[in-house]
């Protein structure tokens, strides 16, 4: 098993993001681009931030990942756990599970099949069960672009929590076309654009979509740093009653890679 988990360094960094910008779909898609040594490769960050006095405020989160890459066949897993109150009040409360299995079948061509689980507690969503299944292509890949496309079936299961609202309680039950572009260009060395966007309508109504927006711009200043900026936008066409459609996110930072796991 390798130790070396640099390659997980971005998605790392966007499990920071708050838990909105994320709320309709797991973005995985740059762990498939990042090609290092075959074998499982993991990876896991933990953030938790604490205050009282004038401010009583708490803060955690664990993110933990991984990805087995053996020949043609890519496992990734990830998942997500963020907690947070203020002055005893809950303001975020949610989890995810993500698993996805790659198959190059033909190549560029290949199929894949995922599941995800997640709860959030201010999205009204008490319980949400995705299974997809479907062909891949990847359209392009050099040393300066990649360009990868998907359009996959995919079963969406979701129960609402309860409380004051008509729909409290209910189940949906939705059959979507899940589809999404993902396109990387190496500018120049150590600095690159990766961004994903997804689109998912129901088959049934195609004005009952969820869309996911994802951009990232890194530019490392040495081996072991670099500047990273990463806008999220996602939407949910039609919400739960008292949901926000559509949530976003801007994040610029530091990405450090130090400690025994980096080399």
């Amino acid at each position: 098993m390798s130790s070396r988990i640099a390659f997980l360094l971005p998605f790392l960094v966007l499990s920071w993001l708050p838990a909105t910008a994320l709320a309709q779909i797991v973005n995985v898609q740059d762990l498939f681009i990042s090609q290092t040594e075959e074998g499982l490769n993991l990876g896991a960050v933990g953030k938790t931030e604490i205050k009282s006095g004038n401010t009583d405020y708490q803060y955690y989160n664990l993110a933990l990942v991984g990805r087995h890459l053996s020949g043609r066949h890519t496992v990734v897993g990830t998942g997500n756990l963020e907690y947070a109150e203020k002055s005893k009040d809950k303001f975020t409360n949610r989890h995810f599970e993500h698993l996805r299995y790659r198959f190059e079948a033909l190549p560029p061509f290949g199929v894949e099949a995922f599941a995800q689980h997640e709860f959030n507690e201010f999205r009204r969503m008490n319980l949400r069960l995705l299974l997809g299944a479907g062909p891949t292509w990847k359209a392009l890949s050099s040393a300066r672009f990649y360009l990868f496309i998907g359009s996959v079936y995919m079963y969406e299961y979701n129960e609402l929590g309860t409380g004051d609202h008509d729909d409290s309680g209910d189940v949906w039950k939705t059959h979507r076309w899940n589809n999404y572009l993902t396109f990387q260009w190496n500018l120049r060395q150590g600095v690159k654009f990766l961004t994903t966007v997804y689109y998912q309508p129901a088959f049934s109504d195609f004005s009952n979509y969820n869309l996911l927006w994802n951009a990232n711009f890194s530019v490392a200043i040495n081996d072991w740093l670099s500047v990273v900026i990463t806008y999220n936008y996602s939407r949910q066409n039609v919400p739960p009653q008292g949901v926000n459609p559509y949530d976003s996110v801007l994040v610029a930072g530091l990405a450090v890679k130090a400690g025994p796991f980096f080399r």
